[in-house]
């Protein structure tokens, strides 16, 4: 959650990401959260003055107290009583508008209301490499310069789209997977297997390599990993529940949109050693009810919901600059992979009004182009939550003089099985086979798929 010091100090600051669509203005009542958090902080003086006044008349007592001192005793029980059941009512609607109440963004953030105001900072292809900055700008200034094909075919030829190839070279399987679980469910096979999981192993063991610690985790956890990773409350119709009385100890569990909760639950309660960073990564499957976008993308495997996914995650020392360091770091390995497999991408600046969840306050979504559709897909998300999530889950380190201090966090999401409709998308021939990226040879074992 956020620092309550800071809405104290600069109220306006949230009134105008209200105002943009960052938080739910239904939920986030600035002025009445004021006027309760004035009222909690009276109220705790209240409780405070009487307990005072109650110990003094203990310290006070050196026989058997008189009638006139017990009834006094009693009046001051019934008058701290009183005020505490306030206390709970105050902190109660309190707490229930700060959990709504999105992290502050940093400086550099674009303000805006949606994705025309994201602003692009990068763009790649094979060919020609990072791109000039005149080639860059808001919304989809870039995609005029992304060749209209794919990079390993002749100019003449136009892609198509996923899952026509995907189907045909058997893949991946739409008509089994809906028929065995529903829409938005499908089977990945053979090949399509082998190339999804190299870009994994890839990754992975650049990670390795890069100092993180691998993570099994669990998949299933419980409501205060979501609430501590901050995406309950916000995201709760995102999430697939297990009902109570499935589950042991009648606690309700839930299963996991990202590896991400589980990770930083891991560190709950904590204080670290933060002298270096910490950075963990785990794979693991995925689960999303994609409330919000049925009707959208239901072609393909671009919007399922089941996938599998590499988290990376770190956490830091309370600082800015070391903040914005690790991201750009983290963002290098996203760009590393996408290079590796010649895949063409952008990095989008995302503004104030698409950050995504309470807890971002800088976030950039790495796109891959994608040439049947003309346009991008999201393939990779990159986040500071500054001390966000570290407040819901108690996680704290000392710094260099000894005082306790709420860490920072970042995420990443590595790599998804979307990976797979960059590779549909950028190595189809006009014959109707797909070439295997060099990279992914001795993975797949074959050169091309047809």
């Amino acid at each position: 959650m956020i620092d309550p010091s800071i809405l104290r100090q600069n109220p306006e600051i949230i009134k105008k990401l209200i105002s943009l669509g960052r938080a739910d203005s239904t939920k986030v009542d600035l002025d009445k959260w004021l006027q309760l958090d004035k009222k909690r902080s009276d109220l705790i003086y209240e409780i405070e003055k009487f307990r005072s006044e109650r110990n003094q008349i203990n310290t006070n007592i050196v026989s058997r107290p008189s009638q006139e001192i017990v009834d006094q005793m009693n009046k001051l029980k019934i008058k701290i009583q009183t005020l505490e059941k306030e206390l709970d009512k105050v902190v109660y609607e309190w707490k229930e508008i700060l959990d709504w109440i999105p992290n502050i963004p940093f400086e550099e953030v674009p303000y805006g209301t949606g994705s025309e105001d994201n602003v692009e900072i990068k763009a790649w292809d094979p060919e020609n490499g990072y791109f000039t900055q005149d080639k860059l700008g808001k919304n989809n200034h870039s995609a005029n310069y992304f060749a209209k094909r794919s990079y390993n075919t002749s100019k003449d030829f136009n892609p198509r789209p996923h899952w026509e190839i995907g189907e045909k070279l058997k893949l991946f399987d739409l008509e089994s997977g809906a028929k065995v679980s529903g829409s938005r469910f499908h089977y990945i096979t053979g090949d399509g297997v082998l190339l999804i999981y190299g870009c994994f192993d890839l990754l992975w063991k650049k990670l390795l390599q890069e100092g993180f610690s691998p993570m099994i985790v669990p998949l299933l956890v419980k409501e205060d990993a979501l609430y501590g990773s901050s995406h309950f409350p916000g995201d709760a119709d995102q999430v697939y529940k297990l009902e109570s009385k499935n589950v042991e100890d009648n606690n309700a569990l839930y299963l996991v949109g990202s590896s991400e909760p589980s990770n930083f639950a891991f560190f709950k309660d904590r204080v670290l050693n933060l002298t270096n960073p910490i950075k963990i990564m785990a794979r693991t499957p995925c689960f999303r009810s994609e409330v919000g976008s049925w009707g959208r993308d239901v072609r393909g495997i671009k919007r399922t919901h089941q996938f599998d996914k590499l988290e990376m995650n770190m956490i830091i020392e309370a600082d800015d600059n070391k903040a914005r360091e690790a991201h750009e770091y983290l963002l290098s390995l996203n760009e590393w992979l996408l290079q590796q497999l010649k895949i063409p991408y952008r990095v989008i600046n995302m503004c104030t009004g698409d950050l995504g969840y309470y807890a971002a306050a800088k976030k950039y979504d790495i796109e891959f182009w994608t040439p049947s559709q003309n346009t991008f897909t999201e393939l990779m998300s990159d986040s500071i939550t500054t001390d966000y999530q570290a407040r819901r889950l108690n996680i704290k380190y000392k710094d260099k003089d000894g005082t306790l201090r709420y860490a920072y966090t970042l995420n990443d999401t590595g790599v998804t099985n979307r990976i797979l409709i960059a590779i549909i998308e950028h190595y189809q021939r006009s014959d109707g086979s797909l070439l295997v990226p060099d990279i992914l040879e001795d993975y797949v074992g074959k050169k091309v798929i047809s």
